[in-house]
């Protein structure tokens, strides 16, 4: 009974099987692109920020400004408030949840 109510539907191709594989693996490599670039982008911060601790530049104050607003667009979850006073300052987060 179960095998006739199904039997209408069309058995996937092997073509629309590689197509459904092709589009999971661009979706999961898109998903790492994603990640590894968050990453770099966060080292790239930290660093500056250690730059910035050490030498107190003005102008490392607007890249770092600028990374916590790149890292917050590739990741919506990440907060960084800086705060730049004679002890700097610095709180970011990122939820568990996120990449």
């Amino acid at each position: 009974m179960f095998h006739r109510a199904i039997s209408h539907l069309k058995d996937p191709t092997s073509l629309e099987v590689s197509e459904a594989r092709f589009r999971r693996f661009v979706r999961e490599f898109h998903a790492y692109e994603q990640k590894l670039t968050f990453e770099r982008t966060l080292d790239a911060f930290l660093d500056l920020y250690s730059s910035w601790r050490r030498s107190h530049q003005p102008a490392l104050k607007l890249r770092l400004v600028m990374l916590a607003f790149e890292l917050h667009r590739l990741n919506w979850q990440f907060e960084c408030t800086l705060s730049f006073s004679d002890e700097p300052s610095l709180t970011c987060a990122k939820s568990s949840s996120g990449t």
